[in-house]
């Protein structure tokens, strides 16, 4: 009985840590709080903030991949404290958000958690990344980005839509609305879907 019963356990620990092993998926989010409404960057700053679909247990770096649902590119990288855990609510009170940022930050789906983040100093930055934040620092700079996430560092720069983080087998694929309002960004983690959408802001 008593070898059964540390088995049962064993087997439990295994199934635990093959879990924690799985990479954390989500929405890296790098959107402008202080907008006056006027198109002024004065006394506006950019905050990033990533939406995920589970609690993690450790500081974490998410790479980021470009939304091209052919060929993804790696945008590296976002880091996330553990403790840096938000809820929505004191999110939305923390930051002067227009409302149209606070709309769309509302009506995020598929997370469970929510935590600031922080990009990566710019010589850990990828080409792809230090572009991107080149192009974000362009006067003005009020223009909001977004990009699906997945815990870990990629080190290659471009993949296709089905690619390894450590053991997990990875599927990405992104699919926009009908109507052309919000966009899916779908990972399927070891046979396991998680998706993840946003509404598009409104074109200026």
């Amino acid at each position: 009985m008593k070898k059964a019963i540390m088995f049962v356990l064993i087997a439990s620990i295994c199934r635990i840590a093959s879990a924690q092993q799985s990479p954390v998926v989500g929405l890296w989010e790098q959107v402008v709080a202080g907008d006056r409404g006027d198109g002024s960057p004065v006394n506006t700053q950019r905050v990033d903030v990533v939406f995920v679909d589970r609690k993690i247990n450790e500081d974490t770096r998410f790479s980021g991949l470009f939304a091209a649902d052919i060929s993804p590119q790696v945008l590296c990288c976002v880091d996330v404290k553990r403790d840096d855990l938000i809820s929505l609510s004191a999110l939305l009170k923390k930051y002067p958000w227009d409302p149209d940022t606070a709309d769309h930050l509302k009506k995020i789906t598929g997370w469970k958690y929510i935590y600031e983040a922080k990009l990566v100093k710019p010589n850990e930055q990828n080409a792809k990344m230090r572009s991107l934040v080149k192009s974000l620092t362009v006067p003005p700079t009020l223009s909001p980005y977004s990009a699906p996430v997945i815990s870990g560092e990629i080190a290659t720069a471009q993949m296709g839509k089905e690619f390894k983080v450590g053991n997990a087998d990875v599927a990405y694929s992104v699919r926009m609305s009908n109507d052309k309002n919000s966009i899916s960004y779908k990972f399927v983690i070891n046979g396991k879907p998680v998706t993840l959408t946003e509404d598009m802001f409104p074109a200026e």
